[in-house]
């Protein structure tokens, strides 16, 4: 198996900003996704006092059922996401968003403004924007006016997203080659020819830079919107979801998965070996090639298979 994307695949990534993969999750995985939605749902309607209705969203997922933790070095996604984003990389967020259908009588918003009834209640249905949004977006780093490549996220549509209108994604092709300032210039509204509704069916899987324009729409169908999002960024940067991963879970887990957990694989001291004098993040300038074994496995699937493309 090769690290590298198709050359397709390649051109849409950097052009359109994403890639789709249909039909990515085998049944068997998309069974044991779902089995562990339900359960996470359950134990947050229990904790939260919610009812089955209610939308929720989960952050750190991965810490709440091995189904979403098995997503993060996902052995057909994993060469992709390194593809795009290189291997000094760990998770920046793993999120899951359960939306059911809107309760009869309930009117959404405008698409991509967030000023309806349904943000009201919850729904969270976000104004266009790219990721790493804040109230101080447009003051984030920027590169010739533009988001630097900071971040990717994979998407796993679980539940029927074929059909418009039903919480779908919507997305604005090649939005990551353009300013945030113009966004901001726009009001965050845009033009309706410009945006893409992703509609997918279950087991789908989008690979994406998070720096292209987004929002989510309502969900006016009779299904329950589930989804997982997987963010991955440079090690460098601090992650959203979690200060250190529980260690137990890290105790538990493999080299690589130590990395993309944000731990150090050879326990070493995370400000070097003279900690006391001249510390030195290890995040910043690694010294351990333990600590990122990412490298050589990239490597290692380089010269296995050189310039033959990965086909999902």
């Amino acid at each position: 198996m090769s690290s590298r994307m198709t050359q397709q695949q390649r051109e849409d990534f950097d052009e359109k900003g994403f890639v789709i993969l249909e039909d990515f999750l085998t049944q068997n995985e998309l069974k044991r996704l779902l089995a562990a939605v339900d359960e996470v749902a359950e134990k947050v309607r229990r904790v939260e006092g919610l009812g089955p209705d209610d939308p929720f969203a989960v952050r750190n997922a991965l810490s709440h059922h091995d189904a979403f933790l098995d997503l993060i070095d996902h052995p057909r996604m994993l060469p992709l996401v390194v593809d795009a984003i290189g291997w000094n990389i760990q998770i920046r967020t793993t999120h899951l968003d359960y939306r059911p259908p809107y309760p009869e009588g309930l009117q959404p918003g405008h698409l991509g403004v967030g000023d309806g009834a349904d943000q009201d209640v919850g729904y969270r249905n976000l104004s266009w924007h790219p990721d790493l949004a804040s109230s101080s977006l447009f003051m984030a780093p920027s590169l010739d006016g533009r988001l630097p490549f900071m971040e990717i996220k994979v998407f796993y549509v679980l539940s029927d997203l074929s059909e418009p209108q039903s919480g779908n994604l919507w997305m604005v092709p090649g939005s990551h080659l353009r300013s945030p300032q113009e966004l901001r210039d726009m009001g965050r509204q845009v033009d309706p020819e410009e945006a893409l509704e992703l509609r997918l069916k279950p087991g789908a899987a989008v690979l994406w830079r998070t720096a292209v324009w987004h929002c989510v729409g309502p969900n006016l169908s009779n299904k329950t919107r589930k989804i997982m999002h997987i963010g991955y960024h440079y090690r460098w940067l601090r992650p959203t979801d979690y200060v250190a991963q529980d260690q137990a879970l890290v105790d538990r887990s493999t080299p690589i998965r130590k990395q993309l957990l944000g731990a150090l694989a050879s326990g070493g001291d995370p400000l070097g070996e003279n900690s006391a004098i001249h510390p030195s993040s290890q995040y910043w300038l690694t010294k351990n090639d333990e600590d990122v074994p990412l490298r050589a496995w990239a490597e290692g699937l380089a010269e296995v298979s050189e310039d033959i493309p990965i086909h999902l």
